[in-house]
Order: C-alpha cells, then sequence, then structure tokens
C-alpha cells in the first residue's frame, strides 16, 4: 500500500493548486483572510480531565499478559496526542507470579527504553499491587514502548534450566490500568496540523460535528458530508469517536462565524459544510469573499483547544471535491490556514487495493508488504501483514512459498530455533545451525495458502534461544530479518459463499472490490438528523476499513443505481419495503430466532471412499471430518426495541446483488446503536446472515437464517470439489447411478458377447 501512495502522492499533489499567498490587492478589494482573521474571542482557562484505560484494552491480545523463562517480556504501547498536554500518568499494575520463585526474582518495568520500576517477585507474597507514576517528560507524543520484563529465578545456584515451567508471572491486564489526567493544549491551527488535531492517540474524548448550512435534503449535501465523514474516519484510523450531523442555525457567535449559533458546538471539533452562498449568513464576511474554488479553512472555536474547519466551494460540486482533498489523509496540507485548491484528480488503484497487499499472483517483497528491516528479538518479534483478498479461495495444493533473508550473530553455548507463527498458530520451525553467525540468503520457506484467511494475516518470527546444557551460560540474542525478504504467491482463485457478516466486517465485501466504492450504494432511508448521521458514522467505518476515500460510491436518499451492491440504514418504518422481501426478516413477518447450536461431526475420510476420492481429485480434501449444527428455534412476533438489527441478503430489486441493512426501533435508538455496533467489541463479531446488538449488553448475537449463494467463480475441478463438499449425498447418488449404468451396461455388453460365441459354437457343431 505504502508503494503504490509514494506512487500516487506526487499527482495529487501537482493537481492541487495551492494559493499559498493571495493575489495583489487593489483598493476597495479584500485582503487576504489569514492576515484579517477576526480576533477569537477570550480564551477560557483550560480544564484537566482524566481517564482510565485497562492494559487489556492497550494490547492486541486477550486475556493475562504472561512471563515465562528467566528473562521474558512483553510490550504495549501508550499512545501520546501532539495536541494534548499529560498532567499525571500512572500505571495501576495488578500481577500474580509463582510460588517457587526465590528472592532474586524481580519484575522491571521500562518507559522508553528506561528502567523506571523494579518490584520483588516474591513466594511468600505472590500476589503484587503497586501504584507506578511514569515520568511526564520520558512520554513523548507518538507511540511509547512500556516494557514489562522479568528476572525470574527457582534456584540459588547457577545451575538452573531457563525453560522450567515454574518460571512464570501473569499481569492482570483486566484488573491493571493507565490512568492519565490530561488537557487539550490551546491551538492556532493549521491545514497542515490536520493529522495532529483529528489524532486517534488522544486520550481525551473526542465528538465531531458535521455541520451543514442547509439540512441536507439532496444526494449531494448527503454525499459531501458522507465525504467529510470518511476523511474523519480515515484520519483516526482505528478509533471513531460519535459523529454528529447537526443544521447550522443563525446566532450570535464569535472569530471566524460571527453569524453562527456556537450553542452545544464548543466542546467538540465541528466541520462547517457548504456553498459560498449558502455559508454567507454565518462566516464573517473576509473570509466568504476568500472562497474562490474548493475551499478549505481551520480556525480555532471560541475555546482556544477545538477547532473549526470549512469546507466549501462556489458550487455543490467544488464543494464535494474540497471534502475528497480533506479525506485523502496521505496529502500534505499546506502550512496555512486557508487553502483554494483548483484541481483534483485522485488516484486509480488497483481492484482489492489497497485493503490487500496480496491481491494476485506473482513475488512480492517484504517492503512492498509495508514491512521494514528490523531486529528479531523475543519482546519484539518480526511481523509481516499479509492481506489477501476477501474473497480468496485455496486450491488444496496451493503454496506461499517464502523467501527469506536474516542475519544472526554467535551462537554461545546455546542452539536457536526461529518459531513461525500465522495468526498467533505456530506453522513451522526453522533451524539455526551457524555456532559462527552468519547471514543467510534466499532461505526458502513454503506455508499452504489455505492456512492464510481473507483479509490480514499477521506472520511472525519469534526466536528461541536453548542451552546446550543446563548450566550453559548464553549470549545475547542478534538477529535481524531484510525487507529484502520476498514471498511468491500461487494463482489465487476468486470465490466466496455469501451471505457472510464477517467477511463484511473485515473487508467490507463484496462492497469495495472496486477501491473507489463504484459497486456501493449507501441507501439512507429517512430525512432527519439521527438517520443521516448514523448513516455517516457507517460510512467513515467503512472508510476506515478500505483505508482511502471512496469517490465513486453513491450515497442516496433513492434507489441504488445498476450494478450497485446496497448498504440500507434506516429505522422501522422507513425501509424500502420491496427490498426487504428478500431478507430474513421483514419487520412484518414472525422472527425465527435460533437456540443452541449443537456440533455432530460426521466422519468423511476413511468410511466415505467416494466422497474423500471426489475431493482428492477436486483439490478440496481439508480435514477427515465434516461439522453440521442441529438447531433449534422458534418463531413468533417481535419488535426491535432498544437493538439494532443488521441483516445481509440477496436482493432481486438490485439483480440478485447483495443487501446490507442496519435497522433500530426509531432514529434516535438507530444513531445510538450505530455508535456501538462501530466499536470493535461489537463490529469484529458479526458473523452469519443475522445479527442483533441489544443496547446495554456487552455480547452481540448472531446466526445464520437465510438462503446461501456464490460470489465469484473457481476453475471446473475446485468446482466440483466444493459441490461434492456442500452436498455430498447428492454425489453419493450420482455416482451410484453412474456406478449401476455403467454396470448395467457392462451386463448388457457381456450377455450380447455370450450369445455370438454361442451362436458361433452352434454354426459349427
Amino acid at each position: 500500500m505504502s508503494k503504490i501512495l509514494a506512487s500516487v502522492l506526487p499527482a495529487l499533489l501537482l493537481h492541487a493548486l495551492v494559493q499559498a499567498a493571495p493575489p495583489p490587492t487593489t483598493p476597495g478589494q479584500p485582503v487576504a483572510a489569514a492576515s484579517v482573521a477576526p480576533a477569537p474571542a477570550p480564551v477560557p482557562a483550560p480544564t484537566t480531565q482524566g481517564r482510565e484505560i485497562r492494559l487489556a484494552d492497550m494490547g492486541g491480545k486477550p486475556g493475562a499478559m504472561r512471563l515465562t523463562r528467566l528473562d521474558g517480556a512483553a510490550m504495549i504501547s501508550i499512545p501520546v496526542a501532539r495536541r494534548e498536554s499529560l498532567k499525571s500518568a500512572m500505571l495501576h499494575l495488578v500481577a500474580t507470579n509463582s510460588i517457587a520463585l526465590n528472592s532474586r526474582s524481580q519484575l522491571l518495568v521500562r518507559l522508553n527504553g528506561k528502567t523506571v520500576a523494579q518490584l520483588q517477585l516474591s513466594a511468600r507474597q505472590p500476589e503484587i499491587t503497586a501504584d507506578i507514576r511514569l515520568p511526564l517528560e520520558m512520554l513523548k507524543p507518538g507511540y511509547n514502548q512500556l516494557i514489562f520484563r522479568v528476572a525470574q529465578h527457582s534456584q540459588d545456584n547457577q545451575c538452573e534450566d531457563p525453560n522450567a515451567p515454574e518460571l512464570w508471572t501473569e499481569i492482570d491486564t483486566a484488573q491493571s490500568t493507565l490512568r492519565l489526567q490530561s488537557e487539550l493544549k490551546p491551538v492556532t491551527p493549521l491545514l497542515s496540523d490536520l493529522n495532529d488535531l483529528f489524532d486517534p492517540k488522544q486520550n481525551l474524548a473526542q465528538k465531531f460535528n458535521i455541520i451543514t448550512a442547509t439540512h441536507p435534503d439532496t444526494d449531494d449535501a448527503l454525499t459531501a458530508g458522507g465525504m467529510v465523514a470518511q476523511g474523519i474516519g480515515l484520519k483516526l484510523r482505528y478509533v471513531l469517536p460519535p459523529i454528529t450531523q447537526v443544521d447550522a442555525r443563525a446566532g450570535s457567535g464569535t472569530g471566524p462565524v460571527p453569524g453562527l449559533q456556537l450553542a452545544g458546538l464548543s466542546d467538540a471539533d465541528n466541520v462547517l459544510v457548504g456553498t459560498a452562498d449558502e455559508l454567507k449568513p454565518y462566516l464573517d464576511a473576509r473570509i466568504v469573499a476568500q472562497i474562490r474554488g474548493s475551499f478549505l479553512g481551520i480556525y480555532p472555536m471560541p475555546d482556544g483547544q477545538h477547532v473549526m474547519l470549512v469546507v466549501s466551494g462556489t458550487d455543490a460540486r467544488q464543494v464535494t471535491r474540497a471534502a475528497q482533498v480533506f479525506a485523502w489523509q496521505h496529502l500534505e496540507f499546506p502550512q496555512q490556514a486557508q487553502w483554494n485548491i483548483s484541481d483534483f484528480t485522485p488516484p486509480e488503484l488497483p481492484n482489492y487495493r489497497p485493503q490487500a497487499n496480496v491481491a494476485t499472483e506473482g513475488t512480492y517483497s517484504f517492503k512492498q508488504l509495508g514491512f521494514n528491516t528490523a531486529p528479531i528479538t523475543t519482546v519484539s518479534p518480526a511481523e509481516v501483514n499479509v492481506n489477501m483478498p476477501p474473497d480468496v479461495y485455496a486450491q488444496e495444493d496451493a503454496q506461499m512459498e517464502f523467501h527469506l533473508n536474516f542475519s544472526q550473530g554467535a551462537i554461545i553455548n546455546s542452539s536457536m530455533v526461529i518459531n513461525v507463527y500465522l495468526n498467533d498458530v505456530f506453522q513451522r520451525a526453522i533451524l539455526v545451525e551457524e555456532r559462527q553467525g552468519g547471514y543467510y540468503d534466499n532461505y526458502r520457506m513454503s506455508l499452504p495458502l489455505r492456512h492464510f484467511k481473507p483479509g490480514n494475516n499477521v506472520l511472525s518470527f519469534r526466536p528461541v534461544i536453548m542451552p546446550n546444557h543446563q548450566c550453559d551460560q548464553t549470549g545475547a540474542l542478534y538477529m535481524s530479518l531484510f525487507d529484502d525478504s520476498t514471498v511468491k504467491v500461487p494463482f489465487i482463485y476468486r470465490f466466496a459463499q455469501l451471505p457472510d457478516l464477517s467477511r463484511f466486517a473485515s473487508n467490507v465485501f463484496p462492497y469495495v472490490v472496486h477501491s473507489d466504492g463504484n459497486q456501493m450504494s449507501l441507501v439512507v432511508a429517512g430525512h432527519d438528523s439521527d438517520t443521516i448521521g448514523a448513516a455517516w458514522t457507517l460510512l467513515a467505518k467503512i472508510a476506515q476499513k478500505q483505508t482511502v476515500p471512496m469517490a465513486a460510491a453513491q450515497v442516496t436518499f433513492g434507489k441504488p443505481t445498476v450494478n450497485r451492491h446496497a448498504i440500507v440504514v434506516g429505522s422501522v418504518g422507513s425501509l424500502p419495503t420491496d427490498m426487504l422481501k428478500d431478507a430474513p426478516w421483514t419487520l412484518e413477518k414472525d422472527m425465527i430466532f435460533a437456540g443452541a447450536s449443537i456440533p455432530v461431526a460426521t466422519p468423511t475420510a476413511e468410511s466415505n471412499w467416494l466422497h474423500q476420492q471426489f475431493k482428492s481429485i477436486a483439490g478440496t480434501n481439508r480435514s477427515n471430518t465434516e461439522s453440521t449444527y442441529l438447531n433449534t428455534s422458534v418463531a413468533g412476533d417481535a419488535q426491535l426495541s432498544r437493538q439494532l438489527l443488521v441483516m445481509q441478503f440477496r436482493s432481486h430489486l438490485i439483480d440478485k446483488n447483495t443487501a446490507t441493512v442496519f435497522v433500530s426501533g426509531n432514529p434516535e435508538q438507530l444513531l445510538q446503536g450505530m455508535r456501538q455496533m462501530v466499536s470493535p467489541a461489537y463490529w469484529d463479531n458479526l458473523a452469519g446472515d443475522v445479527a442483533l446488538l441489544s443496547f446495554g449488553k456487552p455480547e452481540l448475537t448472531t446466526q445464520r437464517i437465510g438462503a446461501t449463494y456464490d460470489q465469484g467463480s473457481i476453475g471446473g475441478p475446485q468446482y466440483l470439489g466444493y459441490m461434492v463438499s456442500r452436498y455430498p449425498w447428492i454425489w453419493y447418488c450420482i455416482v451410484m447411478l453412474a456406478l449401476l449404468v455403467l454396470a448395467w451396461l457392462c451386463w448388457r455388453q457381456l450377455r450380447a458377447h455370450l450369445r455370438r460365441r454361442q451362436g458361433q459354437r452352434n454354426i459349427e457343431i
């Protein structure tokens, strides 16, 4: 992805005309707004706010943080935003250690390479609770490394097993917290500061208002606001605070918006969207005079801590173009408060990009996959992200062939093994036998393509040092993996079974196969602010998954255009009834609720020989057992109450394309439910074809009700194997019938042959 963006950014910048300096002025002509921006109102004193974050919410893995061996270690990152001023940082640590540890054992807490605390690990007091104040001067803007490292011993002599099972310490990440107190710094914003102002690392609660000059009743206004929402989501990358649609109201404002009512807007960052004529009643006249094309301007809010971004133009087309420039988060914005853009041409990305960094057959370097040459340590193993297409279908014998280039230092009294994990599942080990150290060039390693799931895959290289003898002392680990290592990708079939909300959640499939979103239509089934806010919130989440703006996506109050998959957002009573005819639940008929599913394993290899042979020939022989599920279900009338329902199905109204519906009981609950749904705790658990979010419940209910259908195509033998796996008994019957027909034909031929021979003998006699 980085290579693609690097190649297109110069073109983007060439097409975006920066008018940094105002044109020469003549008497009566307004001067540049940068030099005449209205003085802001007196800035109130900033208030300090606190936030407590569980360590479980800061790490990538659930459960306790377990530190094993003599010198186990683990790391988490502490995000610090540039626009925040930290006032205090307190680590509340809850841990438990083995009762076999002796008095020489200790736990070190290190921040950015410096030890900030040492804790004794004692068998007499295995429960640890400690409050550790982190030095503020060591917490820099960006991601700060917080490392927990142990020195664990169970014997007093020098001869002990470094892998002894009693050497362990567990940090309770659910009870351990990081308490941060901070305040927003006063800002004098420039457009070049956008990535610091819209920052996912901010610890203070964030809110965003998209203020429209007129209520968005047209598709043009809906599209412009949706593009702004995409920009907010893309800049925040992995977090998504509340996004609210607000109608501009006349009032006694200050600064750049003297005609705008600011009540309810001062505690949030705001984006004001509209044409110059529409914004004229609200903006300072000198700013309006500067709008000569697609326009971006950024100004401080009266509190001095939040900002007002103006997205404007002389007509609706220019407003949309300005919003699109804002959404391209990889652009280098000018160091000025205002920007008139005369032209903008977004790049044309290949299909499946940039989500999938491995989209077609070929050879890819680790550099192309986003990996840079890095050391391999026990604390920070080398990790390579291999992002597969969302509809990848693997043949049985297809292999991902890796050619690794790495170096290692001398091995002293020990042996070294590099364990290779894919998505935290062990795959294979690389034995390093060069005791004097050296460089490994083109080391070959293969992994089955079927082990790679659609979407993101993390390939991890984790070294382990083992002493040759129990009392041997091992040296330090020196190893590096180089980014000129490559992976050879085999031919990739594109085939998937839908509906599948889990595939939608991870890759927004099948809506963004084309990177610009020209196969997606977002249907907003309501003109009220809550429904529009819910639709824009969902669009921001989808943009985060796609990682680039979707300029060709249709955002409409009407019907989807031809050859588009539809996403429908609305409340009960506002949804298009003709589209819901194919839905698992039409909201008018009885709803079928599935109960507990009981998996039943049925043998398919040894006993069902024919099934095994078909799958082997077709290349789909994956396992010796298949699981079927016995479901209990109940049907009855049901209504949505404080709930958000998600359904995916094939709709005949849109030429048998896929429709995904988000619906709630009323617009207010729709907005509330959508804000919960886009959080990782719910979004990442979408599955089946129906999902139900109930307010106040931490889990998401999912099930499969409707019929399935195929998306994409594969080769004939592969499709034969797929059908055998899906409908084995039909194929058994076909094979048995074919064998019976063959036996009958053979019997007839043999009978005719015997009759001829019998006739010849009678003639001879």
